[in-house]
């Protein structure tokens, strides 16, 4: 078996260990979770310091809740992106790749609806970031995060190709912050070649990993 094989391996078993944890997280700890980390997050230069913010829609469990801090961030007049899964192939980009839309309003993030094969809530039209450039710091989610700001993903990629694609072109990153639960971080992750590790995390409330 190659190395590759045996670190797709350990990643998958990972996943499926904290997914199983991950369930039985009680509402009230998910709700106090996601309040310590909106608390620290704000206060993290990087993040009140940007025009520009990438958040994601949590899921309804198992996730940290992004609703305070998608609401923050029009409270204090940052433009907003939130992401889209498309499934239709682009040239330069893989089949399935992830798209950073610009959404004007907190009513119209109430409104979005969920869409494609994965159901999750996103937009469907916007300014995409992609065409400038310009983003400043992206929220990312992840099933697992190290103290070393090593980051586990749901293993479709998206998000690795995205960074992939918009280092590429404009030759240079976002910020990267991963936010988690407390449950969420581990001791060791397995790492591919093209896995981006995070600039910072803020994990429960446990706050600001550096």
């Amino acid at each position: 078996m190659s190395k590759e094989t045996l670190i797709k391996s350990a990643k998958k078993q990972l996943r499926t260990s904290l997914k199983k944890k991950l369930i039985e997280i009680s509402a009230d700890s998910i709700n106090s979770q996601s309040i310590g980390i909106s608390n620290s997050l704000i206060q993290v230069p990087q993040f009140k310091n940007a025009k520009k913010i990438a958040l994601y829609m949590n899921m309804p469990n198992s996730e940290a809740q992004t609703m305070d801090i998608i609401k923050h961030c029009f409270d204090v007049k940052k433009a907003l992106y939130l992401p889209k899964c498309n499934v239709v192939p682009l040239e330069g980009r893989k089949r399935n790749y992830l798209s950073m839309l610009e959404v004007s309003s907190y009513e119209n993030v109430l409104q979005l609806e969920p869409q494609g094969k994965y159901n999750l809530l996103e937009p469907i039209c916007g300014n995409d970031i992609m065409d400038t450039g310009d983003l400043d710091v992206i929220i990312v989610p992840g099933v697992a995060f190290t103290k070393s700001k090593k980051r586990l993903g749901h293993g479709a990629g998206f998000y690795d190709e995205f960074l992939n694609v918009y280092h590429k072109k404009f030759n240079r990153s976002p910020y990267l912050i991963g936010i988690g639960l407390e449950e969420q971080l581990v001791d060791e992750i397995p790492k591919e070649e093209h896995d981006w590790n995070m600039n910072c995390l803020v994990i429960g409330n446990t706050g600001v990993i550096r």
